[in-house]
């Protein structure tokens, strides 16, 4: 038991991603629908303290192809891919919703594309509760 070595959690995705391509080409050959959805990685969020940073792996899909959305304590990222070949014509979808632990100001959110990551930067909002309201003795 001495040799057991923990495997790190690339060399987990990466065997992960190759199974999900081995079943999606096995679906292809007996043109089935594919299986899994390798169109995005893992959605990671980070608080930076005045914002919220959330980032996710899109491979080698193109931001015409993603739209995101946010509300005061709401992010949702749809995609859609078209594939064509010979014989063959496919299209994968995706969406993904996360509930936000704060409250943030959507008409300042910004998101980038680079590289296949998309990073999404949500400004968190200042003001955590209304005006304050007077409380009258009786």
């Amino acid at each position: 038991m001495a040799d057991l070595k923990r495997w790190s959690r690339n060399e987990i995705s990466r065997i992960r991603s190759d199974m999900d391509r081995l079943f999606d080409d096995l679906c292809a050959d007996f043109n089935l629908p594919s299986m899994f959805c390798r169109m995005a990685g893992d959605l990671t969020l980070q608080d930076e303290g005045n914002a919220l940073v959330v980032r996710l792996e899109l491979g080698n899909m193109a931001p015409d192809d993603v739209h995101v959305g946010v509300a005061e304590r709401q992010l949702s990222i749809v995609a859609e891919t078209r594939e064509s070949g010979p014989g063959h014509a496919s299209s994968h979808s995706f969406r993904k919703e996360l509930r936000l632990p704060c409250r943030i100001d959507p008409e300042a959110a910004r998101a980038e594309f680079a590289e296949g990551v998309l990073v999404v930067r949500l400004p968190k909002c200042t003001a955590s509760f209304g005006p304050s309201v007077a409380i009258s003795r009786k």
